[in-house]
């Protein structure tokens, strides 16, 4: 097996159920594709994109998954009549060689937010890398938009659920559950001012994943603030696209952010409220940050101020720390010596039944058997063998 998605069956199931999602790609391909054109499909789980870029006329298809979910998407494809169009690539999109560029790229690999894992990364590679001068990219630009929301609800179950009545001190976990922003369902009726534009990913010139910004609001009516909600709207060609905004008639599948506030705020009309949001990608994830002030109407003082941070949200690992500071000497532990050998030994062409004889005879207390030698031998053969 070469790795579990972050999504299951289940979740595949909802996004091919959301039509608004799924009839904005579907016009977007027609508007896009000719009879000769050559798609790329980043992330394309089972196979669904794949197959409505085939359906809009495509001569191919590139349908690159790295998750095991692909071997569905070949039977997918098989029973559509699309195999001999549709080329399957198990593999991270960053690590693919394609024998051709293509005219376009489609991917859905959102999570809540366009923010999600490597998946800005893995756009703008397969742009600079893949793509036709002049190709085309669906969705073509996602517009991030942030409101201030007052959810009872929503901060209950992210802050309040820490106070129980049963008395046990549980600050430590609220504490960190307040520098954890949360998917949630926001009605429009939550939202207490105007959205603003926090940013605009054009995926045709978007040079990085990372995004920070500032909004600020002044607040017309009075009411309880419980942090801000943020979503996006979708163009994915020129005037076809969907929006996720609680205020939208449509449900969709993907949510909205909502960055909780440690307390809820008695806003009235006149206060300020600055907001600084920022997200940068660290390695495989985003670290998210978001600083608010409030400022009084009336008077100009600050009468609530935070500094969070989904780095605070962590449960830090000191060893983990120890091992990644630039004084440590590592030192190959038995796991890690047993990899190496299963790798030296593939790489004299040894057949793997072989190769786990040996590793059981030099390895005999970290094997059951002569079977978990393999296996050992096998998963290190899915990862790392042509």
């Amino acid at each position: 097996m070469s790795g579990s998605s972050v999504y299951g069956l289940l979740d595949y199931g909802d996004m091919i159920a959301d039509t608004t999602r799924v009839s904005a790609y579907a016009r977007a391909l027609e508007a896009r594709i000719t009879p000769s054109s050559v798609v790329l499909d980043i992330g394309t789980g089972p196979g669904f994109l794949a197959l409505l870029a085939c359906r809009a006329g495509a001569a191919r298809v590139y349908a690159v998954e790295p998750d095991d979910v692909i071997q569905v998407a070949r039977e997918v494809a098989a029973a559509n009549g699309f195999t001999d169009r549709i080329q399957f690539v198990q593999a991270v999109t960053t690590d693919v060689v394609l024998p051709e560029r293509v005219d376009g790229i489609v991917a859905d690999i959102r999570g809540t937010l366009p923010l999600f894992g490597r998946s800005l990364v893995s756009v703008v590679d397969a742009r600079s890398r893949l793509l036709k001068p002049g190709g085309w990219i669906v969705p073509a630009r996602d517009t991030i938009w942030a409101a201030l929301a007052s959810s009872t609800a929503a901060h209950k179950r992210i802050i309040q659920a820490w106070t129980t009545e049963y008395g046990f001190d549980l600050s430590a976990v609220r504490v960190r559950a307040a520098n954890q922003w949360s998917r949630q369902r926001l009605d429009a009726d939550d939202l207490l001012v105007e959205p603003q534009c926090w940013a605009v990913l054009d995926y045709d010139s978007l040079q990085g994943p990372n995004v920070s910004g500032p909004m600020n609001w002044t607040i017309e009516h009075a009411a309880v603030g419980h942090g801000f909600g943020v979503w996006f709207d979708a163009e994915t060609a020129p005037g076809i696209g969907f929006s996720n905004s609680p205020a939208s008639h449509e449900r969709l599948v993907y949510g909205q952010g909502f960055f909780a506030w440690p307390d809820p705020i008695a806003l009235l009309p006149g206060d300020e409220v600055r907001i600084h949001l920022r997200a940068d990608l660290i390695e495989d994830d985003y670290l998210w940050g978001w600083d608010t002030q409030v400022v009084d109407g009336a008077s100009g003082r600050a009468k609530a101020a935070y500094r969070q941070s989904s780095w605070l949200a962590a449960q830090p690992n000191r060893e983990l720390l120890r091992k990644r500071a630039d004084t440590f000497v590592p030192r190959l532990n038995e796991a890690a010596r047993i990899d190496r050998c299963i790798l030296d030994l593939m790489h004299q062409r040894m057949p793997s039944g072989e190769i786990a004889t040996q590793i059981l005879a030099a390895f005999p207390s970290s094997f059951k058997n002569w079977d978990a030698a393999l296996t050992r031998v096998g998963d290190l053969s899915d990862r790392y063998s042509e």
